[in-house]
């Protein structure tokens, strides 16, 4: 199985927002909010770069815009691209974490405490949790393993300061042999709003 074709799995929904998002198209300021992710997986020779534009407007629709690139091989490159329609992020091996889990917490984000842990809805605990900037964007950062698959693990961010349309970081990480590997991750490397209608 070519890990690349598990590299990032967006889901759309009707709404015209993102599954994985971690504020609401009305949280973000009226003008254009871009933000730039770096995405790594362990089979990969580059980073593929992934940007994501919000334009908002007063009293009016809004639009995203998301481009994404990737330098490989023919195989690297076989399953580049987003797939719609997913409810989790997938890693090399053929394994899905379930970021569906998380989404109590990222409601909830702004009454996490760090050094504390929570239980998730289906089992699991959100644990490790630590306070981070990245990309400028402060936050809270803490681990999740799916009681249903063991050998995973997900390391995410949750935004405090800036609406965010996507995690400033998720890192997937596979147990073998006794310890965990970095499989995948993508974190935001630019954050920039220009005010005004955009």
């Amino acid at each position: 199985m070519n890990k690349f074709i598990g590299l990032f799995l967006l889901c759309l929904v009707t709404t015209g927002s993102v599954l994985f998002a971690q504020a609401d198209l009305d949280s973000f300021p009226i003008g254009k909010t871009e933000m730039v992710y770096n995405i790594f997986t362990e089979d990969m020779d580059e980073p593929q770069a992934l940007e994501l534009v919000v334009i908002a407007r007063e009293n009016g629709p809004f639009t995203v815009r998301m481009s994404t690139e990737a330098t490989g091989t023919k195989e690297q490159l076989s399953g580049f691209g987003f797939l719609f329609g997913a409810t989790s992020i997938a890693s090399g091996g053929g394994y899905d974490i379930s970021y569906s889990s998380l989404q109590a917490l990222i409601e909830q984000r702004s009454r996490l405490q760090e050094g504390k842990e929570y239980i998730l809805p289906g089992g699991g605990m959100f644990t490790d949790i630590s306070s981070v900037t990245i990309a400028g964007v402060q936050g809270l950062e803490g681990s999740f393993v799916d009681p249903e698959n063991e050998n995973m693990r997900m390391t995410t961010a949750l935004a405090l300061s800036h609406p965010v349309y996507i995690s400033p970081r998720i890192r997937i990480e596979e147990r073998r042999d006794g310890m965990w590997i970095e499989t995948f991750v993508m974190e935001l490397v630019g954050y920039t709003v220009t005010e005004g209608e955009g």
